[in-house]
């Protein structure tokens, strides 16, 4: 088993500790999602948030960050609250950071980006937003200090600035938590939903609590990750996709032709979450899980690959749709020769070069 104290720094698992807390379940459920319960809902994963234009925001990025670069951030995930105009910004880091690291310039960003939302919305009034950072607990306090400290020096610049918080995620032996450093620096539903501290994950014993991962691997953290989490995570992932292409095959009327997209597998493989996944990794995400079955069904007559992300079956019999599930069960998500382990590098790299 996995230390608590990696997991707790691994951001697949930082990332579903949130979207856990986010998640609409019923009171009788194991999981405590502490903030869809204070009214919070996630709005997306990796949206582009525009900087504000202009000399003065150069000048300020060079100042403060050492580089005047006003492309676009996408911070991990973005909430919203029914009642509370502030949309919370959430970029989730293993550690805390300082004035001395290159994770600055990304804050700064956020920080001008977030203090009106709506030019990244695409919306004429104004949407004020609310930078959170999302860290290893005991970095919590350190790194709301490094932040307060960025936002007020664009304020000191003339600029406007969001406000900033962070919240600490532990794990201890009643499950994984969230907790804010400093309550006052969160939006007052989110105060409440973390006074002092909640458990999201709940554990009994030395239960593993990574089996309730909403999205069991994301694109992008090859080579930051522990190796024993990510196989996991691939693993997990192929198992899911499979179960959920047996499922689109297994339920067909034959004779029928099946398209089906990574996108798909995915959208079902994590609970409808990846329909609200907006970064730019969205399709070699998909391509990704695409690629699984290609490698499982390549050796079927009918399969036939559309695009990167899209193959397609036809199924004239029900010998043939029996087939097809027989190939499908006997795939090993273990297996790193064809599970999304082996998928990654070709697909990508292939979606790279365009």
């Amino acid at each position: 088993m996995t230390a608590d104290a990696v997991l707790a720094t691994d951001p697949v698992f930082q990332l579903n500790v949130l979207l856990w807390a986010l998640e609409d379940l019923p009171d009788v459920a194991v999981v405590n999602p502490v903030l869809r319960r204070a009214g919070y809902e996630l709005e997306s994963i990796g949206r582009s948030l525009l900087v504000p234009a202009g000399e003065p925001t150069a000048g300020v990025l060079q100042d403060i960050a050492g580089s005047p670069d006003r492309s676009p951030c996408r911070p991990d995930l973005c909430i919203f609250h029914q009642d509370d105009p502030a949309t919370i910004v959430v970029e989730l880091k293993s550690h805390g950071f300082s004035r001395d690291s290159s994770n600055i310039r990304q804050a700064v960003k956020l920080i001008l980006a977030s203090h009106d939302l709506s030019a990244s919305y695409a919306e004429t009034l104004p949407r004020p937003g609310h930078v959170v950072y999302g860290t290893v607990a005991s970095d919590a306090a350190s790194l709301a200090e490094t932040l307060q400290d960025l936002s007020e020096s664009v304020a000191a610049r003339g600029l406007s600035a969001a406000p900033t918080g962070t919240v600490g995620i532990s794990i201890d032996v009643e499950g994984a938590k969230l907790s804010a450093s400093g309550l006052s620096e969160l939006p007052e539903p989110a105060q409440r939903a973390l006074d002092p501290s909640a458990t999201v994950l709940p554990r009994t014993g030395e239960d593993d609590i990574r089996p309730l991962y909403v999205i069991p691997w994301t694109p992008g953290i090859e080579g930051t990750q522990d190796g024993e989490l990510q196989a996991d995570g691939y693993r997990e992932l192929t198992a899911r996709v499979i179960v959920e292409a047996m499922s689109i095959v297994g339920q067909a009327n034959v004779p029928t032709s099946l398209d089906i997209s990574g996108a798909t597998l995915l959208r079902r493989s994590t609970f409808g979450v990846f329909g609200r996944w907006l970064d730019a990794d969205r399709q070699q995400f998909a391509a990704a899980a695409a690629g699984v079955l290609t490698k499982t069904l390549q050796s079927v007559e009918s399969f036939q690959k559309r695009s990167r992300d899209t193959f397609s079956l036809s199924l004239s019999s029900h010998d043939e749709q029996e087939e097809v599930i027989r190939l499908l069960e006997s795939a090993k998500p273990v297996d790193d020769k064809t599970n999304i382990a082996a998928t990654i590098n070709e697909e990508l790299q292939l979606f790279n070069g365009f």
